[in-house]
């Protein structure tokens, strides 16, 4: 890991939130004026090597670049901390021009140009369209590469005590961590004992003493400091000093402004039965948000049927040839507020195998060779979309879950019943950043997925959840 650090001494001296407030703020900037002067660079030169063929106006060269612009917004193409590198996100970002490039030709060719008004011809705009994609993606690969032999990677100082410390050090060795971290006890009862039994860190310093004789120049070495710790317990002096050093010097995280910022995910220890009476959830039963999605569930789902009809009628006779009737397979599942319905799926599995193991593993005998393809490419759940279209579900939500299944979750899931604030969905915030559950312990960090789409219900995210599902779609994730 590079530590060369080339930032001038006043740099340096800046207090590492507005170091990254800074940096986020020029490299957002300078991104989205590069790609606007990209996109119009590119646009007349293809005009020019053609000869002026097309009929050029202001949004035939600028809608175009918007629509992208708005499309990499959705996959992170603007936040400094992306990591361009990840093949995942060169996914992400080819797909989100993928989706934006119809949307755009509809508005330029049949809103903008509607009636006698010209507009460019769909040759450059396609081909201008495509050469954005390219470029704009090996910029940030290039500028991720550079960035990467150069810049300083500060650590995290967390304040961890005994029930919430080790819940922390498991939880960032599962999201891949970027940033290394120095642990503090929050207390003199774990002071010099290993933070998650054997091979975990050992709490060798006091955070009290640690925060207290901290300076400007001794914070500016670490990028915030995270309270994996019931923050009653602390102190009234060391929450004191936190809170100056909150807005003075460097961020400090609350274990779930952490997890939401960083993880996008809540943690389940610290929800309480509360939890949904907080001012964000009136967003999710009385915005206008939550009625514009309704209406677009039964418009989606109605022209998608009519859409894949053919592949569901394809799909049917492939699956009676193969492994005989019946084509569908229906269950009792549990949607909004707890209420019980049926969902309707291709059968991927034999007949009767529901009647065993609740969870299918990789390679499950149980699933048959046709339906594994199913599974990977989510054409099995197709006729959910019959379900979105009576109610029952919606597009994007938290997964259906079995009514067997629930009933033990709420027994042994603290707060489980909360994912049941919104309707369930096709595909869903937890479904494309955890892989498929084949535990208990699974089904809690996905839980942990579909709180935090709950509490930040919108259609930004809902949005970038549709691009997530078509990156997991394209490379068979599905199970």
């Amino acid at each position: 890991m590079k530590t060369a650090d080339l930032a001038s001494p006043q740099q340096k001296a800046l207090p590492p939130r507005r170091r990254r407030r800074r940096k986020g703020f020029f490299f957002k900037a300078a991104s989205l004026g590069l790609d606007l002067l990209l996109g119009v660079g590119i646009y007349y030169l293809i005009d020019w090597l053609t000869g002026f063929y097309s009929h050029t106006t202001a949004a035939a060269v600028l809608l175009p670049v918007v629509m992208a612009i708005l499309g990499m917004m959705l996959v992170g193409g603007y936040r400094y901390a992306t990591d361009f590198a990840s093949l995942r996100y060169a996914s992400e970002h080819l797909i989100s021009f993928a989706v934006t490039y119809p949307l755009a030709a509809f508005v330029l060719y049949v809103v903008v140009s509607f009636g006698p008004n010209p507009t460019s011809g769909r040759g450059i705009f396609t081909i201008s369209y495509v050469a954005l994609a390219v470029c704009t993606l090996a910029i940030r690969r290039s500028y991720w590469f550079i960035r990467s032999k150069y810049r300083t990677v500060r650590p995290f100082l967390v304040i961890a005590d005994a029930k919430f410390g080790p819940v922390f050090y498991r939880d960032y060795l599962l999201n891949s961590p970027t940033h290394p971290i120095v642990y503090a006890a929050a207390d003199q009862s774990i002071l010099g004992k290993e933070l998650a039994g054997t091979g975990s860190p050992i709490l060798g310093r006091l955070a009290a003493s640690m925060i207290d004789s901290m300076n400007p120049e001794e914070a500016a070495a670490y990028e915030g400091i995270i309270l994996a710790a019931n923050l009653s317990s602390l102190g009234e002096n060391l929450l004191s000093r936190l809170g100056t050093i909150h807005f003075e010097e460097m961020p400090v995280y609350s274990m779930e402004s952490f997890y939401e910022k960083y993880w996008e995910k809540i943690p389940l220890q610290v929800v309480g039965p509360a939890w949904p009476l907080e001012t964000e959830f009136i967003l999710v039963n009385h915005s206008v948000f939550t009625t514009l999605k309704r209406i677009s569930d039964v418009l989606i789902s109605l022209l998608a049927l009519i859409v894949v009809a053919p592949v569901m009628a394809v799909v049917t006779v492939i699956i009676r040839l193969s492994d005989g009737a019946p084509v569908f397979y229906s269950q009792q599942r549990v949607g909004v507020h707890g209420n019980p319905f049926t969902l309707y799926k291709f059968r991927t599995m034999k007949v009767g195998s529901d009647k065993g193991e609740s969870y299918t593993s990789e390679g499950d005998s149980r699933v048959t060779r046709i339906g594994n393809i199913l599974r990977k490419t989510r054409l099995d759940e197709l006729p959910q979309l019959w379900n979105v279209l009576r109610g029952d579900m919606s597009m994007i939500g938290p997964r259906a879950e079995w009514i067997k299944l629930v009933k033990e979750y709420d027994q042994k899931i603290a707060h489980y019943q909360f994912r049941h604030l919104v309707r369930p969905g096709i595909t869903g915030w937890a479904q494309v950043n955890y892989p498929y559950g084949a535990n208990l312990e699974d089904t809690m960090q996905k839980l942990s997925y579909d709180l935090f789409y709950i509490r930040n219900f919108s259609l930004r995210l809902d949005a970038e959840v549709l691009l997530k599902t078509l990156h997991v779609m394209s490379f068979g994730k599905g199970r």
